[in-house]
């Protein structure tokens, strides 16, 4: 086998991994999505819980205060009752409407302090009913990964085995090229050699479409050397059936360029 021949042997076995883990990738990737909505979904139940509590202090704070007014105006009522004088009940009275005036103002934000409270709370409630829906996605899509990953185990340790054997096969000056197109994050790392014109001798390269120097299709076809495309630096390689039928077609030019000589 030609160096060319062993990389394309690499290169389809390294396609056929690729393709069975892309579904496992995707299966991984929605996993993570669930996870980044979980974790949003936390956020905003930790921050309205928080929300929660300080107003469940401040209305209880509220109501100690209201109580406290309400004991002290209580004691003053009986104060009044006995004032020895007019001046003191006057005194008494001014005293507890102040208090009164006061606990007004107290009740009423106590009051919108519970209305907020309320309103959070059901805000609450629907991100609690949000996080138990989405835990119920996350775990199907947990379900699915795992699912996935099984399906695939056994033929993927496969085809990790056949690659380190056709690996042992390929010269290392071949595989750092080709690992450094892997590294690049190419979508192709290999690509055929497309034909256009056979009588004309033009060829290009079928991952960007820029005609080949007919000198690469020889290499190729004579010894199957590592050849790049001059544009997009791809390893080339023939199919098989192109292959054939070009040295078919040299061939039969041969044998018809013997019998005219013969003539």
């Amino acid at each position: 086998m030609s160096v060319t021949e062993k990389l394309l042997a690499l290169y389809r076995v390294d396609q056929k991994l690729t393709g069975l883990k892309s579904r496992l990738r995707q299966a991984e990737a929605y996993l993570r999505q669930q996870d980044t909505i979980l974790s949003e979904i936390q956020k905003t139940h930790d921050s309205l819980t928080s929300q929660v509590r300080q107003l469940e202090a401040t209305v209880h704070n509220d109501q100690n205060e209201i109580n406290a007014f309400d004991d002290r105006i209580a004691k003053l009522r009986e104060r009044m009752q006995t004032a020895a004088s007019s001046k003191e009940h006057s005194a008494l009275l001014t005293e507890m409407n102040t208090i009164k005036a006061d606990r007004g103002l107290i009740e009423t934000r106590a009051v919108e302090a519970l209305e907020q409270l309320d309103a959070l709370k059901t805000k609450l409630a629907e991100i609690d009913a949000q996080r138990i829906e989405r835990e119920k996605v996350r775990g199907v899509a947990a379900q699915d990964r795992d699912k996935r990953h099984a399906d695939i185990a056994e033929k993927v340790s496969e085809l990790e085995a056949e690659r380190e054997k056709v690996l042992t096969e390929v010269p290392p000056s071949a595989i750092g090229a080709y690992n450094e197109l892997l590294e690049l994050g190419l979508d192709d790392v290999m690509a055929t050699v497309e034909e256009q014109d056979r009588r004309n001798k033009e060829y290009s390269c079928g991952a960007c479409y820029t005609h080949l120097p007919v000198e690469q299709l020889n290499i190729l076809m004579n010894r199957g050397d590592l050849t790049k495309c001059p544009t997009c630096g791809v390893i080339l390689y023939l199919e098989q059936d192109l292959f054939d039928s070009i040295t078919s077609d040299a061939e039969k030019k041969r044998k018809r360029r013997t019998m005219e000589t013969l003539d």
